[in-house]
């Protein structure tokens, strides 16, 4: 009798099992990521959250619908819970409400159930939306918060969705108020232009941007990566823009540590991602410093660890088995690092992590595991009875 069935040898119980628990982990690890961000960037990043969370469970519930599935799935595995906060956290913190809900319905709706539900989706949800939204609206999806400490006191609940719910003009005037209290608030040594680069707005383009349209030209050789980066630290104190990513960063990490501990995510995946990338960041620095940061800045900003520990090891878009895991993510790590130096989006963790997960159900194939007994003759067996 034929069969469209794949066998897999044993085991295949390699710890929590339970969609549902696993999903539910990974929330509360995500908290005191969401504090810290909160702490630095106001309280837009929780109402963004909130927004894209209630948007997926909409979108997750009328798609189990038109699917003739049972409701009782929204609240059994939590996957979109999950993609609400990852996208949640991703976003610019002051991004207008209906971005954040087109977002999240494309995640739910297109990536995710038009390819089968639960399972069956080939692209992370999340992140496909994510390059979705950057693509049709550059302007809005590079404005990000500049972290400054105490940030909550300032971009308060209030004011924040003043300026994520209203109009343009006041979206303007909430930014102009929330940024001379921000000055007024923070006590600078020497040039504040030097120090920390608040004068002109408090959202921008991130660090990452900046340090891409610095790179050296041949119409101005002196301008390097390095002279823009001792600049911007400044000459007193580390500036908040580094506190800032540097927190943020480590509270990630220790999320991430806990899922490795309760055995939740694969360490294989991460640890390979940032091994291979961390070496071909050095590489880089190390022939042309003056044209690419040192990899303790790749590392520390944009969504280098957030992506490593949560974005790359979605059990249904990476690659499960031990030997591709690493394979996977290799692949992703190259694909980021040309990226990021090379190409036109500095923080490229959104579209290496979809180009990753194009390639690995190749990479699963190739790494599958032979079953007991398979690829041997009959004599060979014989031999040893």
């Amino acid at each position: 009798m034929n069969s469209s069935f794949t066998l897999e040898s044993a085991p295949h119980d390699l710890g929590v099992t339970a969609t549902g628990r696993i999903m539910k982990i990974l929330i509360l690890t995500l908290i005191p990521a969401l504090l810290v961000n909160i702490y630095f960037y106001g309280f837009g990043v929780l109402i963004n959250v909130l927004l894209s969370l209630v948007a997926c469970l909409v979108t997750e519930g009328g798609m189990l619908r038109l699917r003739k599935r049972h409701l009782n799935l929204l609240w059994r595995d939590n996957s979109a819970a999950v993609t609400a906060v990852i996208l949640g956290l991703t976003l610019p913190q002051l991004l207008p409400w209906h971005l954040t809900v087109i977002g999240s319905v494309f995640a739910i709706a297109l990536v995710k159930h038009a390819f089968g539900g639960l399972g069956q989706n080939v692209f992370n949800p999340a992140m496909a939306a994510f390059v979705f939204l950057l693509i049709s609206s550059p302007v809005q999806m590079t404005s990000y918060v500049s972290p400054v400490p105490e940030n909550w006191e300032h971009l308060t609940l209030s004011r924040s969705a003043q300026a994520i719910f209203g109009s343009a003009d006041l979206r303007d005037s909430v930014r102009r108020e929330t940024h001379d209290a921000i000055l007024e608030s923070l006590v600078m040594p020497r040039d504040k232009r030097e120090y920390f680069k608040l004068a002109d707005s408090f959202t921008g383009p991130t660090f990452l941007t900046d340090v891409m349209h610095e790179r050296p030209a041949k119409a101005n050789p002196e301008a390097s990566v390095q002279g823009w980066t001792e600049g911007a630290r400044g000459t007193g104190d580390l500036p908040w823009l580094f506190i800032g990513h540097i927190s943020t960063s480590l509270a990630f990490l220790l999320g991430g540590i806990i899922l490795m501990v309760f055995r939740v995510i694969d360490w294989r995946i991460p640890v390979s991602f940032l091994t291979v990338s961390g070496g071909l960041f050095t590489v880089f620095w190390a022939v042309s410093p003056d044209a690419f940061l040192a990899p303790v800045w790749h590392l520390i900003f944009g969504a280098t660890v957030f992506g490593a520990f949560y974005i790359m090891t979605d059990p249904v878009t990476a690659v499960p088995k031990p030997q591709g895991a690493w394979i996977f993510g290799a692949t992703v790590a190259v694909i980021f690092v040309i990226i990021r130096n090379l190409g036109g989006y500095p923080d490229a963790m959104a579209f290496s992590v979809l180009l990753g997960n194009a390639a690995a159900p190749l990479i699963s194939i190739l790494t599958r595991r032979r079953e007991f007994g398979a690829g041997y003759s009959p004599e060979v067996l014989h031999q040893h009875d």
